[in-house]
């Protein structure tokens, strides 16, 4: 087994800056504006985002999501279909 030590880094304020500036440059300059605020996000580009990462999930995911989904369906239609039950026998 792999000791947790092996896998822990711990920088000081200037070894960050560096390893930000040397390998995620990119990521900072699209998060970032010449301020130094971080862009919001409009509601297309949320929308967008919530559309690749739904698109992308893998089966072992979406099962994960389906399932309590289809519980809660279920629930909301049996309710719904014993209220209109009721609603039809005192009508």
């Amino acid at each position: 087994m792999q000791d947790e030590t092996d896998t822990i880094f711990c920088f000081t304020e200037d070894e960050w800056t560096e390893f930000l500036i040397d390998y995620e440059l990119d990521i900072v300059a699209e998060t970032f504006d010449e301020v130094g605020t971080i862009q919001p996000t409009g509601d297309a580009e949320a929308a967008i985002n919530f559309t690749w990462e739904i698109l992308f999930l893998s089966p072992w995911e979406l099962a994960y999501i389906a399932l309590p989904m289809t519980v809660l369906a279920f629930y909301g239609l049996t309710i719904y279909s014993i209220f209109k039950y009721i609603q039809r026998k005192f009508s």
